[in-house]
């Protein structure tokens, strides 16, 4: 199964509309703001922002406006502000993984730079308990999941 099949698949299986397509490029800050299994404040600002900017580059490589702040806001109710399908997340990962990193050495973007330095500042925004250890502010959870997305956004090939 090629990646658009595998696409087609999700999103009909998970009922995704047509405009997610253009947020796929969140989806490894979605993981990571679930990752200690709460969204709080100070995450869900700095996936907005990294929407925002998204947005507007998106639209301005395009040459028109393909996408709305509108857009955007239904993909944040459905997977930021909400929680979405663990499955769904996990399914995502190696397809936006692959995309991003393709997209950055094809064309010299720096987007997987980008998404993996808004997942560090997504992981360390919050800790979800007092006190925390020493090496505790980064949960577990967000710990692993940023050595997954790491190997996966800066690895050469097709990890």
């Amino acid at each position: 199964m090629n990646e658009a099949q595998a696409l087609s698949r999700l999103f009909s299986a998970y009922g995704l509309e047509d405009g997610d397509l253009y947020f796929l490029d969140l989806i490894p800050l979605v993981e990571m703001v679930w990752a200690d299994g709460c969204n709080q404040a100070a995450e869900l600002e700095l996936v907005e922002d990294f929407g925002r900017r998204h947005l507007e580059e998106l639209n301005r490589l395009l040459g028109y406006r393909a996408v709305s702040g509108q857009d955007l806001e239904r993909f944040l109710d459905r997977f930021v502000r909400r929680r979405p399908p663990a499955g769904l997340l996990s399914e995502l990962r190696p397809i936006v993984c692959r995309r991003v990193r393709r997209r950055s050495e094809d064309q010299g973007t720096v987007q997987a730079d980008r998404i993996l330095d808004y997942c560090l500042d997504i992981a360390a925004a919050c800790v979800t308990r007092y006190p925390y250890g020493l090496r505790e502010r980064i949960a577990e959870g967000e710990r692993r999941l940023l050595e997954e997305l790491f190997f996966r956004l800066c690895r050469p090939g097709d990890a």
